[in-house]
């Protein structure tokens, strides 16, 4: 269960559609979860909301792509804490070079 503030808007793709999941967590949290709808959706948004959903998700899709990009082919690890070490480790090294360090 993430912890988000209240009032808070999350970006999902298209796979997370989900009506039931998306009324539950507003009702409970006041958090909108702003689905990329498919063009056959029963809920479709508005044009100008489909915008603001493709231009937030393209920056978290390329931020990904590029944390990904620093990944070696496989990542050895023992254990389950040792492989989100790791990960993370990645995820930080991302950020330095992104901040010029």
């Amino acid at each position: 269960d993430p912890q988000v503030p209240e009032g808070s808007v999350l970006y999902a793709d298209a796979a997370y559609t989900d009506y039931a999941l998306e009324e539950a967590w507003f009702e409970a949290e006041q958090v909108a979860l702003t689905v990329d709808r498919r063009k056959n959706s029963k809920r479709a948004h508005e044009p100008w909301q489909n915008f603001l959903i493709q231009h937030f998700r393209k920056g978290i899709e390329t931020t990904i792509s590029q944390i990904t990009e620093q990944f070696p082919k496989s990542i050895h690890a023992v254990t389950a804490q040792g492989f989100a070490l790791k990960l993370l480790l990645f995820i930080f090294t991302h950020t330095l070079a992104q901040l010029g360090a």
